[in-house]
């Protein structure tokens, strides 16, 4: 499970790669592509570049472009059914919340239900 920031991250990665195999990538464009919501440095992008990878969703490799660092960036299967994965997710937490709701309000009629009971039998 992806946390904040490395789902953010994914969100960008998945833009650059949609409908490419491989995708050149600097650190640099990726930080710039998270602003101004989250402010990382290259060595937090290097180790949640890590866990997206130990996650299954990227391979990264580190390359070198004219001297600059430069990401090589694969999609696995995860990752190519990352945006799916995200609306499923968010579906399934709206489910819930109007369950949670729907509990809750049914609950409070069959309490004000029952009080207007024992109201009339005892008053």
């Amino acid at each position: 499970m992806l946390n904040r920031v490395e789902d953010r991250i994914m969100d960008y990665l998945f833009e650059k790669c949609v409908g490419k195999k491989t995708v050149l990538i600097p650190p640099n464009e990726i930080i710039t592509g998270i602003l101004p919501k989250y402010e990382i440095t290259s060595k937090q992008l290097e180790a949640y570049m890590k866990n997206i990878s130990l996650d299954g969703y990227i391979d990264v490799y580190n390359s070198d472009n004219k001297g600059q660092l430069v990401y090589v960036i694969t999609l696995k299967r995860k990752g190519e059914a990352y945006k799916r994965d995200k609306e499923d997710r968010a579906q399934r937490r709206l489910r819930s919340i109007y369950w949670k709701v729907a509990l809750t309000a049914g609950g409070a009629v069959l309490a004000f239900v029952l009080g207007l009971i024992l109201k009339n039998a005892f008053g």
